[in-house]
């Protein structure tokens, strides 16, 4: 019982935050939507997009809390080779999801006969905002993760709902403000 209030007690306000962060980002995204449909490729591909920077986030805040709990990755701020290989590996992950992705994406297009504008300047605003998410996410998960881990807190608890919320909101954010830079 003690561990379950644990949980709780470490989950419910993040879960709440979380919460907070998705009705936002869903009210931006519904004033925001021009920008969406003006490039359908863009609609076809967001949920995936979401789920892949998601997804991979949260792989790494339990990668990185395990490797605290075993002794691996000690709860310091600074370069070490289990970092760097984690970073490699999850960078790799996500290079060729992306480019799955991407594949599949404009495969669909095609053959719904889904209008494709500029298809290579959209390949590129997509590439920027998956890396540049993953990147950013990676150090600042991190440092959350050391940071959570040294007060006694499970950084899973508290980083993986916030993270998913957070990917939800800064992907379509992101692509958005590209789009009107780009095109």
């Amino acid at each position: 019982m003690k561990y379950f209030l644990k949980i709780v007690k470490e989950s419910i306000i993040i879960v709440l935050f979380s919460s907070l962060i998705g009705l936002v980002s869903g009210s931006w995204l519904s004033f925001r939507d021009d920008v969406l449909y003006s490039i359908p490729i863009i609609l076809l591909l967001l949920p995936s997009l979401n789920a892949l920077i998601g997804n991979i986030s949260t792989i790494l805040i339990s990668r990185l809390t395990t490797h605290m709990l075993i002794g691996t990755l000690q709860p310091k701020i600074e370069v070490s080779d289990r970092l760097k290989e984690d970073f490699v590996a999850l960078f790799i992950t996500i290079s060729l999801s992306l480019i799955f992705l991407l594949f599949l994406g404009y495969s669909i297009a095609l053959l719904t006969g889904l209008k494709i504008v500029n298809p290579l300047i959209v390949i590129i605003i997509i590439i920027i905002t998956i890396f540049f998410l993953f990147i950013s996410l990676f150090f600042l998960l991190f440092i959350f993760t050391v940071y959570l881990f040294k007060r006694g807190n499970d950084p899973n608890n508290f980083l993986i709902p916030f993270t998913t919320s957070l990917a939800d909101f800064l992907t379509p954010l992101i692509l958005i403000i590209l789009i009107q830079i780009f095109i």
